[in-house]
């Protein structure tokens, strides 16, 4: 795409992905996560760093960089927290795709390539991330700490009602997907995993099968100071969902539903919602999962069989552990009479699939 300059009358070629980089007090890291979009094999890119009122170097740092024209530098006068600076670059970015990247983060040289192709071919797929590779605070790779998530859209919409299926820092959405979406600020942490959740009724994502993104791990991450409120997050994005799925629920249901999905052994389910993993947990278990599955047959809002299949591979991994405390015939009586089992029964393939990153 190309525009003319009124006053030179030359083409100007018109970035087809602008990286988005919000940041707060990163001079420790952001210099390597700008040099790692500046050394993309994939070129027609403009890097918006917006900065949100940093105290420390940070915005000398990305001065210093801003040299390349690729480099665009919005200053924030006041501090205004990620969801608010996130939309302000959404507002700002005219690119016909939009990649994220967190300021203490940084990418492989062919990610935007990659994902650029990816989107190019697959016009009814809005976003596209990556799996993650986590680094140590220096950068340095940590062996064999990858983040794996689902790939195909069906398991990436459906995995959302128990956790959060996209890489923030490795995605990369066409802006006609996006559109008026924006992040809630009502939700400083976790605000990536809520606006996805919502996002998922109107459009499909997926994820490639390889870490094109680098995550560091530090002390001053969000996640590691704030995590009692990140959990909290977490429990209202799952009762957004659910109430979508017209499903009644309250807090307990809430902190079982979460044990429930990501498959959670006896004593963490105990240790989490102070129930011991028995029959009348299981019972509940039964209950919980065909009700779910009843409101999305009527609403539609997950994919079928995908959604089903998910439900039935938590419920008989649930069942599978309540024998110990239950005894064998009680818990098969449960799994005898529930159509969770059937579906199970009669889409093995696809249970297997969909839990096999679990």
């Amino acid at each position: 795409m190309t525009t003319i300059s009124a006053q030179s009358g030359k083409r100007i070629q018109r970035p087809r992905v602008t990286v988005l980089m919000p940041a707060y007090n990163v001079e420790r890291y952001i210099g390597q996560a700008i040099k790692s979009v500046l050394d993309q094999t994939f070129t027609q890119f403009e890097l918006l760093v917006i900065d949100d009122a940093s105290t420390d170097g940070t915005l000398d740092i990305v001065h210093a960089f801003a040299t390349d024209s690729r480099v665009r530098v919005v200053r924030q006068e006041h501090n205004r927290g990620r969801p608010r600076t996130r939309n302000h670059g959404l507002d700002i970015a005219k690119s016909e795709y939009v990649a994220f990247l967190d300021a203490d983060d940084y990418c492989a040289p062919e990610r935007l390539a990659k994902q650029v192709d990816y989107l190019d071919a697959n016009p009814h797929i809005g976003g596209v991330g990556s799996w993650k590779k986590w680094v140590d605070m220096d950068g340095s790779q940590v062996a064999g700490e990858i983040r794996r998530f689902p790939l195909e859209p069906d398991e990436v919409a459906c995995k959302m009602i128990r956790e959060c299926t996209l890489g923030q820092t490795s995605l990369m959405l066409r802006r006609t997907a996006i559109g008026n979406y924006r992040y809630d600020p009502a939700y400083p942490y976790s605000e990536d995993y809520e606006l996805w959740a919502r996002m998922i009724e109107a459009t499909r994502f997926a994820n490639l099968k390889e870490p094109l993104t680098y995550y560091r791990r530090h002390t001053e991450q969000s996640i590691s100071a704030h995590h009692g409120d990140q959990e909290l997050a977490t429990l209202r994005i799952y009762s957004y969902q659910i109430e979508k799925l017209g499903v009644e629920h309250d807090f307990e249901d809430l902190r079982r539903h979460e044990r429930l999905l990501k498959l959670s052994s006896r004593e963490s389910v105990l240790k989490r919602t102070g129930a011991p993993l028995d029959i009348d947990y299981i019972r509940w278990a039964r209950s919980w999962l065909e009700s779910l599955r009843q409101g999305n047959l009527k609403t539609g809002f997950y994919p079928e069989p995908a959604f089903s299949s998910l439900l039935a591979a938590c419920w008989l991994f649930a069942a599978r552990k309540a024998i110990r405390l239950s005894g064998p015939i009680a818990v098969f009586r449960e799994v005898a009479s529930s159509p969770l089992t059937r579906i199970a029964l009669m889409r093995p393939r696809l249970v297997s699939k969909i839990t096999k990153h679990d």
